[in-house]
């Protein structure tokens, strides 16, 4: 049994008559389910992600791919053309990464030894401010944090997604049959539902590509457009390790709000350790707060609009359900994952009411379901 035919057995067990003994079967095999299905995505996470991956970049992909068959183009030089342009980002993807990881290995010991001065630096002022309200004692960082975790947490980290972007092959694989069969899938759906007029489960299935392609398109092209921006920017300070970070900012702004603190925080301690100077600091952080301010909360909710908006507790959930799950990988796609399954959600009316709940604003679930019906 699937998630969303558990959350639909608990709606059915919980709105529909039953017996108690019945609801309790229902809702305790719907619970049953989901944690099995948890623990099998879990293990097989190096076949899912790579999955999904292609998922999304089948949905992305789909109108150029549209587009060049309308123009005559035979189908293999069409999929060659978009394995050309994945697999080129792909390998960009990886040498930033690469490069990002070697220059980290060669200046390791010069950022181990200044986080070591700035966490002293810090002890001493914090031992300072608390002597004077009359505390004894000293505060050790290193009963809490070390330089040495902290490196080794972000090579860990960066290693993580040095082995995905080597799992390419993967991506390509499943991206070619996802494309060669995409367009057999509506027929498919009449064949399967027949009836007169348009299926339901067609119009469900183009709405649901339809919205989520749109909020993919919209968020890469700003993802994109931020990555850049930020990569300039740390380019004219001189930060090191500007080309990962700005591919860091891409990656984490799928994530709201807390992508952007990620990406914002991490140059600065990186120029801070760097240089030693808090008022370049001060600024090179105000500059990049201001900057993926006005693209990420202007000019971006006015291009996308409310489309597959998520409340601030199920992003909370979704990060971290999918960082458990995942690791950093998954928290990166669990905000397209859940706004996939906020979208089915609402495509079905029995299940409308938890896309209702897991939606920022009523207004938004009840605009979705006008056009849903």
């Amino acid at each position: 049994m699937s998630p969303m035919m558990a959350c639909k057995t608990i709606y059915i067990a919980l709105m529909v008559t039953a017996t108690p003994s019945q609801r309790v079967t229902a809702i305790a095999t719907a619970l049953v389910a989901v944690i099995a299905t948890g623990v099998a995505m879990h293990e097989l996470r190096g076949i899912l992600i790579p999955f999904i991956l292609a998922g999304f970049l089948s949905i992305l992909y789909k109108p150029l791919v549209h587009f060049l068959r309308a123009k005559g183009i035979p189908t293999v030089i069409t999929l060659l053309i978009v394995l050309g342009i994945t697999a080129g980002a792909l390998w960009g993807v990886y040498m930033i990464v690469a490069v990002g990881i070697d220059s980290f290995t060669d200046k390791q010991e010069f950022y181990t030894l200044q986080l070591k001065n700035v966490l002293t630096s810090f002890e001493r002022t914090l031992g300072t401010v608390l002597h004077g309200m009359g505390q004894r004692g000293a505060f050790r960082f290193e009963k809490l944090i070390t330089p040495e975790s902290v490196t080794g947490i972000a090579t860990s980290q960066v290693y993580t997604l040095l082995t995905l972007l080597s799992d390419g092959v993967m991506v390509l694989l499943y991206l070619v049959f996802m494309l060669s069969a995409g367009d057999a899938f509506p027929t498919k759906i009449r064949a399967a539902f027949p009836g007169d007029g348009e299926s339901p489960a067609l119009m469900m299935f183009q709405t649901l590509n339809s919205r989520v392609r749109k909020y993919l398109q919209v968020k890469t092209l700003f993802n994109v457009v931020n990555g850049l921006v930020t990569w300039g920017i740390l380019e004219l300070f001189g930060v090191d390790f500007a080309p990962l970070i700005g591919l860091l900012t891409f990656l984490f702004h799928y994530i709201p709000n807390i992508g952007s603190v990620i990406t914002t925080v991490l140059p600065g301690l990186v120029f801070l350790l760097q240089t030693s100077d808090i008022e370049q600091t001060g600024i090179l952080m105000l500059i990049l707060i201001v900057v993926q301010n006005v693209i990420g909360n202007v000019i971006e909710p006015k291009v996308m609009g409310d489309t597959l908006e998520l409340s601030p507790v199920v992003v909370l959930f979704s990060l971290i359900f999918w960082g458990w799950m995942w690791g950093v990988v998954g928290m990166i796609l669990s905000i397209p994952i859940m706004s996939v399954v906020k979208a089915l959600l609402e495509s079905v009316p029995a299940t409308r009411p938890i896309a209702v709940l897991m939606g920022s604003s009523p207004s938004t679930a009840t605009s979705h379901e006008a056009v849903a019906k």
